[in-house]
């Protein structure tokens, strides 16, 4: 399972918004095709996408950043 959380860069607050049953790249990978690309064919993600970074202290904790919503998406492990 992961959760996801998006901070907003202007206020500081930080919202967990969704929880797959995937691994945490795969559901930030999902996250952002499902609500920044409106792209809902799953069967057609692609296996990365730029920008997507993993922790340097925390494996398997990764995040994006949306520059054009001022949001910083993370994907963490439960």
């Amino acid at each position: 399972m992961t959760n996801i959380f998006v901070m907003d860069e202007q206020s500081g607050k930080i919202m967990r918004k969704a929880t797959y049953s995937l691994d945490p790249k795969k559901a930030l990978i999902c996250y952002i095709e499902q609500t920044i690309s409106k792209n809902f064919n799953t069967w057609e993600y692609p296996e990365d996408i730029a920008g997507i970074r993993e922790s340097k202290k925390a494996a398997n904790h990764f995040y994006y950043d949306d520059i054009k919503h001022n949001l910083i998406i993370a994907a963490y492990p439960e």
